[in-house]
């Protein structure tokens, strides 16, 4: 599979200033693309949205592509391990596959944020590698 499988213009289910989603019923996955800063509120709100959406809509696999992400508060962050990745994980999301070009710093955070939320999660450098990690067995 490739990228163009996911993100594509056919396949947008929303779009703000910061962040384009993407949803494949063929693939079962919802991927996210961010493109600059946010506030917290929004970021939140996009979760929110995207978990509505999830209820209508299954998906085996959540892609997120970072590399051009604003930072994330804390109280953003908090939210996503507390109340985003187990509503998730009910919905069906098994695994998250992490576009990212970060730095040290930034890994060694993804990587924290991976362990508390205990869910299946990779680190990626290309979006290929992603979507393939996202539907192997």
């Amino acid at each position: 599979m490739k990228i163009d499988d996911l993100i594509t213009k056919e396949n947008i289910v929303f779009e703000k200033k910061f962040v384009t989603g993407y949803y494949s019923s063929e693939l079962k996955l919802f991927g996210i693309v961010w493109d600059g800063i946010f506030k917290t509120e929004d970021y939140i709100q996009t979760f929110d949205d995207i978990l509505e959406f999830a209820k209508t809509n299954p998906a085996i696999g959540f892609y997120t592509d970072i590399r051009k992400q604003g930072v994330v508060s804390i109280e953003a962050r908090k939210y996503f391990e507390k109340h985003v990745s187990p509503a998730a994980q009910k919905l069906g999301f098994k695994k998250t596959g992490v576009v990212t070009d970060s730095s040290p710093f930034k890994r060694y955070y993804l990587n924290t944020l991976i362990a508390m939320t205990g869910r299946p999660s990779k680190l990626c450098s290309n979006p290929e590698d992603a979507i393939a990690y996202l539907l192997e067995d």
